[in-house]
């Protein structure tokens, strides 16, 4: 009997109770696997954590026993998204199948990938790779959407300000609430610092002598310049401000009466917008690692007419370069134009590759529909609580401000699936769109770059690769799988081969 590894793994609590759940779902489905290919489990590694923050100590641990332990010829993992949440992750399994012998088995999506795979197996096995990178990106936009889902509807999504405080309604609302102390301490900030004879300084001096309140000068700072307190939240994310709901209590004139004093304390910062260009912030020097940055030039024809260019070149912080080198911005949309050609699959694999990112889909359209039909169910629930409250409001059964009471928490609740609904038909929508950016960029990659407006560019880019570095007048760019592996097989006749770098260096017409 082989002797095998299951990693079984959730990422949040949301997906634990959600469709993924380890004890009722993963675990059995691995061990009948397990069972049913006649392999011993010499031990499980149940964990929830995040692949995109920090080090992950047992996946880590995982890895370490694996590689120790050579009698171990199998990890098992429910799908390739469990086991591979980023390109780093991926590197390590493709090391334990090349380095260490190890078979990676992923139950849901039906594929084996063993150091003698070749072709299609890692074409597969990449994709997945990356479109579970891409969920990732998924999930952090998708708290982004909650974030200003709440902000739109006049909801704080992080901690209350100095003289309020988060309160939670029941498991799923919370609000934000006065409290008398702090607001008056606030307050009497606010009045004190209007008069223009104190500074943060001796404003928190006096607040410890006459209240005995602690805290930092720079405290008072933020205090005094929170919008909070007449009703604005503000992003710092998109730089705006939105309204929210929750009580006020320092007047409104007082509080511009505040910034006047402030702002004649010291001259107001001015952000600096840099100009549009294309690769702005993009590229480093292979040589020196400094920044490449654009320069807009001027030139004048001898008939009079003037021509605007756009060049880049290292910015030489580090004195490195006794002579610079100069690349126009059409030289650089030439090169990495030439990129996708490289990236291109044959016309034949592109119905294949196509099945494959289908099946990765998995059993997610049913997931979604069943996620749609509880939200719907739920909403249609609380519809009907309301207007029951507002029947027994009527008939006297219960008071104008139970029924307030009840309406306000039922119409939360209502917001709240609302909300999820609507994240959710932006997830299942956000895979197609990856899907059919890969599939286009795998066919059409050159021809779309060349039309794609420079926002478009800098996009297609970072779904292509990272880390581009300018050596003199050539590129050269880590790509991500699958395309790697798409890029080592432009020729058909190589189709089967697996690719020896991830990296590309291209000079310009290559």
């Amino acid at each position: 009997m082989r002797k095998a590894i299951i990693l079984a793994r959730v990422s949040t609590k949301r997906q634990e109770q959600e469709g993924l759940s380890l004890e009722d779902i993963q675990l059995p489905e691995m061990r009948e696997y397990a069972e049913l290919h006649d392999f011993e489990i010499v031990k499980e590694y149940v964990f929830s954590e995040s692949a995109d923050r920090g080090i992950r100590l047992k996946f880590n641990e995982l890895m370490d026993f694996a590689k120790k332990n050579k009698d171990i010829e199998a990890i098992i993992a429910y799908r390739v998204d469990r086991a591979t949440r980023n390109f780093a992750d991926a590197v390590l399994m493709d090391n334990l199948r090349l380095e260490h012998n190890k078979e990676l088995h992923f139950v849901h999506d039906r594929l084996v990938i063993t150091k003698q795979s070749v072709g299609r197996d890692i074409t597969d096995w990449d994709t997945k790779v990356y479109l579970a990178k891409q969920l990732i990106n998924r999930l952090k936009e998708d708290a982004h959407n909650t974030r200003y889902a709440k902000l739109r509807d006049g909801e704080i999504p992080g901690l209350a300000p100095y003289g309020y405080k988060n309160e939670e309604l029941d498991k799923r609302n919370k609000t934000v609430v006065v409290v008398p102390f702090k607001s008056n301490i606030a307050l009497k900030a606010f009045e004190l610092y209007a008069t223009g004879t104190f500074s943060y300084k001796s404003l928190a001096k006096r607040m410890k002598q006459d209240y005995d309140v602690h805290m930092p000068w720079s405290s008072f700072g933020t205090i005094l310049k929170n919008r909070f307190y007449i009703g604005e939240i503000y992003d710092k994310a998109t730089d705006n401000y939105f309204p929210h709901h929750y009580e006020q209590f320092v007047p409104y004139e007082l509080f511009w009466q505040v910034q006047d004093v402030i702002a004649g304390h010291g001259k107001k910062k001015i952000k600096y917008a840099g100009l549009p260009f294309t690769y702005r912030g993009l590229m480093h020097c292979k040589s020196c690692g400094c920044a490449i940055t654009p320069e807009a030039k001027k030139k004048k024809q001898k008939n009079g007419n003037e021509h605007n260019y756009t060049y880049y070149h290292c910015t030489n912080k580090r004195s490195k370069h006794k002579k610079m080198e100069y690349l126009e911005e059409k030289e650089l949309d030439d090169i990495l134009g030439q990129l996708f050609d490289e990236c291109k699959i044959p016309e034949s694999e592109l119905p294949r590759l196509e099945q494959t990112l289908k099946e990765a889909h998995g059993g997610k359209v049913k997931f979604n529909k069943e996620q749609v039909g509880y939200h719907n169910t739920e909403i249609a629930k609380l519809q009907k609580r309301i207007e029951a409250a507002y029947e027994d409001k009527c008939d006297g059964s219960i008071t104008q401000a139970q029924y307030d009471n009840f309406r306000s928490k039922w119409r939360s609740q209502q917001k709240l699936h609302e909300r999820k609904l609507s994240r959710l038909s932006q997830t299942d929508e956000q895979y197609y769109i990856t899907v059919s950016y890969l599939l286009e960029i795998a066919a059409h990659g050159k021809e779309l770059f060349k039309h794609a407006s420079p926002n478009e560019k800098r996009e297609l880019i970072g779904l292509l690769g990272s880390n581009l570095l300018l050596d003199g007048k050539m590129v050269q760019i880590t790509l991500y799988k699958p395309f790697s592996t798409l890029a080592s097989c432009l020729d058909s006749s190589i189709w089967l081969q697996r690719p020896d770098s991830n990296q590309q260096l291209l000079p310009p017409g290559f």
